[in-house]
């Protein structure tokens, strides 16, 4: 202890005496931190939660139609038209395309012909019955031939009749229309020609010189106008009256001919109507005249007094615009209202002719030739009964000739029915998806392709891993890429290829998704996505992929217990990507571990590679 005290009075010997503390407290330390249990590593865990799991495999592709109907002609031969093009929607019956039918007719007449000479062999045959039966067949066929004759002149004379009844009924009354708008027409003239007199006055002696013109304007408008009111209105009134009158009498022989009484009342009537009507249609016309003179002589003062605003000296000058528009408004104007006089003028002798077809109709063609129809009827059925009373008087045996005649019909039914399908007809309603031939050309078998967009299919392919997986009648989820959310539907898988194809090396089955009930939005060929639910479990125990842990083959979990990692035994179900079904060997709320975070080795701040104080590194997990 003397030995130390001395040591202390000496800065050597404090030196000395630091150092010794120094090591001494660092000895302990080391033997504290030697002594002390190792820091115990913290588990990440995730809880057994209760969920839903869906196993499912996505196939890519392109819509398309359900199915298609390859159109073919019955016939072979020439197309001669095509009534549709690629794209157009066609209704179930809607004609589609027709073939020349040129041959086929030639066939037709041909076996027409050949019944003819059938049916004169049948004749020959008949023996003492020959001449009674072709008289009655000659009787049959020449009443037919009249009466079809009488009726064809009637129905013409009939559609004459009507249609030029409809077209001077719908014109007499456009005239009437056409002439009011004409009418107010010219007060409107009158007002915009007082405006443009009162245009502000410009300096310029061209200025005055075209208001001096337009001046020359007024009376010819006031003429007009005069002209309106006295003559054109009061005679448009009387056109209007004798043209209800002619109307009147057309209704009465129209009624007459449909009871099928005597017309000759309202024949008389008509003639009187048509007198009167064309009385005033003469007047009318000659009030038109006078009116729309008048505005020639209007239009002739605007025309002057535009050529003097548009002088060399005056043609720029800005502040004779608003003079130059109301002159070309003016014109313009007056232009329309003589354009739609002649117009009404042109419409007027439309409707004489028109007339004049009903007038020959109701004056007694149409009653001559309905009378002429019964005459040719009742004179055909006595030549027939003439006829057939001289046939029955007499026996005969005409099987054979007769199975000739029945074959030449057969014949002609045929020929008749090939013409008949020269026209083919859409079966259902559908998208022409293709047409192979083009007019003229040899009808190509098939020649179009109509396609049934009401059910849509999307084709895809699936790899060798996922085929196993998807059978027939799986519920997915199509997605169409081109209509976004519009274009979300369902379907189920309808076909599935039983050998691949190879693609690029790779061998791929093609599948069919059927869309339930497709968008409207959504046409064959847009792209899209089918997800095919292969397995789904609802409120099942689940856990994540990354807490699944496999020893020598074995799959299990850990959980912990008492804030210890216990191994445990399960019974695992479906998974997919990153959830996996836990059938039995857990409960929910069960803390499954899950693997240490990939850890990084860092120095512990202040640590130094030795001396005092100085230790080991620490492993700091991620």
């Amino acid at each position: 202890m003397t030995v130390l005290r001395g040591m202390l009075m000496t800065w050597p010997g404090r030196i000395f005496a630091v150092a010794l503390v120094g090591i001494m407290a660092g000895g302990a330390v080391f033997v504290s931190r030697a002594n002390a249990p190792a820091a115990k590593t913290e588990l990440r865990t995730q809880a057994v939660t209760k969920g839903s799991v869906i196993q499912s495999v996505a196939v890519s592709g392109s819509v398309a139609a359900m199915n298609q109907t390859k159109m073919t002609f019955k016939s072979t031969g020439k197309i001669s038209d095509i009534y549709v093009s690629v794209g157009q929607q066609v209704t179930a019956g809607q004609p589609l395309a027709k073939l020349d039918t040129t041959d086929l007719e030639a066939a037709l007449a041909q076996a027409q012909a050949n019944l003819v000479s059938a049916q004169n062999n049948y004749n020959r045959t008949a023996s003492t019955t020959s001449d009674a039966q072709k008289a009655l067949n000659q009787a049959r066929q020449q009443a037919a031939q009249d009466l079809a004759t009488a009726q064809a002149a009637l129905g013409k004379l009939v559609t004459n009749y009507n249609t030029a009844k409809n077209n001077a009924n719908a014109l007499t009354g456009s005239i009437y229309t056409d002439l009011l708008a004409y009418e107010s027409a010219i007060d409107a003239i009158a007002t915009d020609l007082d405006g443009a007199l009162n245009e502000p006055t410009q300096s310029g002696s061209d200025f005055r010189n075209a208001i001096n013109a337009l001046y020359a304007g007024l009376t010819p408008i006031t003429n007009s106008r005069a002209s309106v009111s006295s003559l054109l209105s009061p005679t448009l009134g009387d056109y209007q009256r004798s043209r209800d009158e002619v109307g009147a009498a057309i209704g009465q022989f129209d009624i007459a001919m449909t009871a099928a009484s005597d017309t000759s009342g309202p024949s008389s009537s008509f003639l009187t109507a048509m007198n009167g009507y064309n009385l005033n249609t003469s007047r009318l016309n000659g009030a038109i005249d006078t009116t729309n003179g008048n505005l020639s002589q209007v239009a002739g003062a605007v025309t002057s007094a535009q050529a003097f605003l548009n002088s060399a000296n005056s043609r720029y000058l800005g502040s004779y615009d608003p003079l130059r528009a109301d002159l070309a408004a003016l014109l313009t104007a007056v232009t329309r209202e003589q354009q739609l006089a002649s117009a009404t003028k042109i419409k007027i002798t439309q409707v004489t002719s028109y007339l004049a077809t009903v007038n020959d109709a109701i004056g007694g063609s149409i009653a001559t030739a309905a009378q002429n129809v019964t005459t040719t009827a009742q004179r055909g059925q006595q030549s027939i009964d003439s006829a057939q009373t001289s046939l029955n008087s007499k026996p005969y045996d005409l099987t054979n000739s007769q199975a000739s005649v029945d074959n030449a019909a057969s014949a002609v039914q045929t020929a008749q029915t090939n013409l008949d399908n020269a026209v083919v007809t859409a079966p259902s309603a559908g998208v022409v998806a293709s047409i192979a031939s083009q007019v003229g050309e040899t009808a190509a078998n098939p020649f179009m392709v109509l396609a049934n967009t009401t059910s849509l299919v999307l084709h895809g392919t699936i790899g060798e891993s996922d085929v196993a997986k998807v059978k027939l009648g799986l519920v997915a989820n199509v997605a169409v890429d081109a209509v976004t959310t519009a274009g979300r539907m369902t379907g189920r898988v309808t076909s599935l290829d039983p050998v691949a194809t190879i693609q690029s090396g790779v061998p791929v089955y093609g599948i069919d998704v059927t869309i339930d009930l497709p968008n409207s939005q959504v046409k064959p060929g847009m792209t899209g996505t089918a997800t095919v639910i292969i397995a789904s479990r609802q409120n099942v125990l689940t856990v994540p992929n990354l807490a699944i842990r496999t020893t020598n083959g074995k799959r299990y979990l850990q959980i912990l217990k008492d804030g210890e990692a216990v191994d445990t035994d399960v019974v695992f179900g479906i998974s997919n990507d990153t959830t996996t079904e836990v059938v039995s060997g857990v409960a929910e709320g069960d803390l499954a571990v899950l693997p240490a975070a990939r850890a990084t080795a860092t120095a512990r701040p202040g640590a130094g590679g030795g001396g005092f104080g100085g230790g080991p590194g620490v492993i700091v997990g991620r």
